[in-house]
């Protein structure tokens, strides 16, 4: 393996020939001659840095209409957060060619119409993120170079309007805000640095190109306070800052904790005077101008240019009536004041938006249309940059005319689950008696494994979780038999009684933190549609929770391939499944589940705490397991060693409740499932 400080040696000596070669050579414009020019920006989120692939978390592939709408609404500068790690060969760390070939679309939709872009190495299931920690430096720094290395030499030509970013939120503190010291930010800064050197290295018009470095964790405060200093490079002004802002109560937060509430107003003038819990009692305007006043002085003040690479706040939909209202005037404010506030300090500000269409969205634009989703919220936004407000108001958007449907594309595997997390629209179960969805399945169970023709199954189930001593608590029912090739009402009962057969009991029917439509199946390949999910109430009313016309799910776990929205009467003639899905691992057979481990399987069991993962590798190398809920959550994630043959991992699993297990090696990828008491 190759050393870090080889890599700098290298490195170093192509710097020096870069040096001579600049000054004879048409440099581009500096950092603060483009921040000039790029005016509002825009994220395109949760799509190219998407685990798993740009669908996998429900929104379509990036096109030039939606591009082209982002543009007419005033945006000038695309941030495409990518994820790259899980697309590369862990052996030679090559980056997939398709898959660099796909951004680089995305990129050029932008660039083609005069946009600038922001690209970066965003998440990626944390490799970076999650390990700025001294013993982790030469593994992650061999990896920045490598990767910017070759996403630098693929767009070497590009001219100022792309600018890249070095990582996303490299965290040098733990969750709650503690700092662990000087000697992680030294090892940040040094991720940083093994950046700029090497996308200078690449030469061309890279050795001028703006970069991007991001503060820690990219906390505003914390950024103040110990990065004092941004990483050497050989050419002056060619370097931003970044951080972003998301006051949690506000802006993130889900449910209520024993230290607070969920805030559902934000800005002086929009606090209520009956539902006062829900003020915010922080992080409104006095705190955004002490904030952004630390970056200021910080940073653009001494000429480096500062981008709020992510802002926003959710639009929290179950809430009704003056309420909402009251909300929906909160999240503009707060939007407005925000954008204001960035530029007249000199920051440029970048909303989130996750193309998500239901409860709990940062969403801007329709991703399928183009079309614009929210126009209350752009014309915030627009307003606190000091362009004109569009007509109109989309804030609250009505179903369409044509009934919808929700469609959940599976995949065929000889055992396997599949999982799809509906927004919690009832958190409290205990006044209704039963739910009632209304489904059509359609596809076959026919498949062949190991030359052998099988005939699989299918199960429908819903699932809630809750929480119960600091852990969740998950439960589920099935819907029974399914009919396929029809539509059909399935009713399951709601109780209190763990011994009925066939009811779902939440563990805390008042308290219900997670709804999900479950799938366990052998060799199914097809679609599942759920028109509507009905709760019925013990007073004979019946009330519609989940009709899929506003409401879209963000994506599914397991073997849902993808999960979108039909209209309903197309139901019966749509076909897509016999080509759209595809068999995700090499069938096996039965015998996967026999105590012998084959190659390409994983088996997992739970004792005294911990779950115990055995599988076999083809070979040594860095690997990692993730533990997942229902939720798509990581309950538990870390990098490991693996060896050729047989491995065995001890997993801590302080959580009650079904989990997924996932060990990614390269571009294998394994799963398997475990229930945890």
């Amino acid at each position: 393996m190759r050393s870090f400080k080889g890599l700098r040696a290298i490195y170093l000596i192509i710097l020096v020939a870069l040096t001579v070669n600049i000054a004879n050579s048409q440099s581009l414009p500096t950092a603060n001659e483009i921040a000039d020019e790029m005016g509002l920006g825009w994220n395109l989120g949760n799509t190219m840095e998407a685990i798993g692939g740009p669908t996998n978390w429900g929104n379509p592939l990036p096109t030039q209409q939606l591009m082209d709408s982002v543009k007419a609404a005033g945006f000038g500068t695309v941030r495409i957060p990518a994820a790259w790690d899980i697309y590369a060969d862990q052996n030679t760390l090559e980056i997939d060619p398709d898959w660099m070939a796909h951004v680089k679309e995305v990129v050029d939709y932008c660039i083609d119409i005069d946009l600038y872009v922001v690209l970066n190495i965003h998440w990626d299931g944390g490799w970076l993120e999650h390990n700025v920690w001294p013993q982790y430096q030469d593994e992650v720094n061999r990896k920045q170079a490598d990767y910017w290395g070759q996403i630098a030499t693929v767009f070497r030509d590009y001219d100022e309007r792309l600018l890249f970013a070095s990582t996303n939120e490299p965290a040098i503190n733990d969750q709650y805000g503690t700092y662990f010291g000087q000697e992680r930010m030294d090892v940040l800064n040094s991720y940083h640095q093994t950046f700029i050197d090497t996308v200078r290295s690449t030469g061309g018009n890279n050795a001028s190109r703006t970069l991007i470095v991001q503060g820690p964790r990219t906390d505003i405060e914390l950024t103040y306070e110990v990065m004092t200093t941004m990483p050497t490079d050989h050419i002056e002004d060619r370097l931003m800052a970044e951080i972003h802002f998301y006051p949690y109560q506000f802006t993130l937060m889900t449910e209520d904790q024993d230290w607070g509430n969920v805030f559902y107003y934000w800005g002086q003038d929009n606090h209520s005077t009956t539902d006062t819990e829900r003020n915010s009692t922080w992080g409104e305007e006095a705190f955004v101008d002490s904030v952004f006043d630390l970056m200021k002085s910080r940073f653009v003040d001494n000429d480096i240019p500062v981008i709020l690479g992510e802002f926003g706040a959710m639009k929290r939909m179950h809430l009704t009536g003056d309420v909402l209202s009251r909300h929906i005037q909160s999240r503009r404010t707060y939007y407005e004041y925000v954008v204001a506030a960035a530029k007249q300090r000199g920051i440029i500000p970048f909303p989130w938006d996750t193309g998500y269409q239901g409860n709990n969205t940062f969403t801007i634009f329709d991703r399928h249309t183009g079309e614009i989703f929210d126009l209350g919220l752009l014309n915030a936004i627009r307003s606190g940059w000091g362009m004109e407000k569009l007509e109109g108001d989309t804030s609250l958007v009505q179903p369409p005319d044509e009934s919808q449907a929700l469609k959940i594309l599976v995949s065929e595997k000889d055992f396997t689950w599949g999982q799809v997390e509906l927004d919690v629209l009832r958190q409290d179960m205990t006044s209704y008696e039963s739910i009632t969805v209304r489904a059509y399945v359609n596809g076959e169970t026919d498949y062949v494994s190991e030359g052998t023709t099988n005939y699989g199954w299918l199960s429908l189930n819903l699932v809630t979780m809750s929480p119960v001593d600091d852990e969740w608590i998950w439960r589920e029912a099935s819907l029974g038999d399914l009919t396929f090739n029809e539509w059909e009402n399935y009713t399951v009962p709601i109780s209190d009684d763990e011994e009925e057969e066939g009811a779902l009991v939440p563990a805390v029917a008042d308290n219900v933190t997670s709804f999900a439509l479950q799938t366990y199946s052998e060799g199914y390949r097809g679609t599942i549609y759920v028109d509507w999910i009905v709760f019925n109430g013990k007073d004979g009313t019946a009330d519609t929770v989940y009709n899929f016309e506003m409401l879209v799910p963000g994506g599914g776990g397991g073997n849902v391939e993808a999960v979108t929205t039909i209209p309903t009467d197309e139901v019966e003639n749509d076909d897509e499944w016999k080509t759209a899905t595809t068999t995700i691992y090499e069938p096996t057979s039965a015998q996967t589940r026999s105590p012998q481990v084959r190659p390409g399987t994983l088996r997992t069991a739970m004792s005294n705490g911990f779950v115990r993962a055995n599988w076999v590798a083809q070979s040594s190398g860095p690997a990692q397991v993730s533990l997942k809920n229902l939720q798509g959550r990581t309950i538990f994630s870390r990098s490991f060693d693996a060896t050729a043959g047989t491995n065995t991992l001890t997993i801590p699993a302080n959580y009650s409740g079904m989990l997924i297990v996932e060990i990614n090696q390269g571009n294998k990828r394994l799963i398997n499932r475990v229930i945890s008491y």
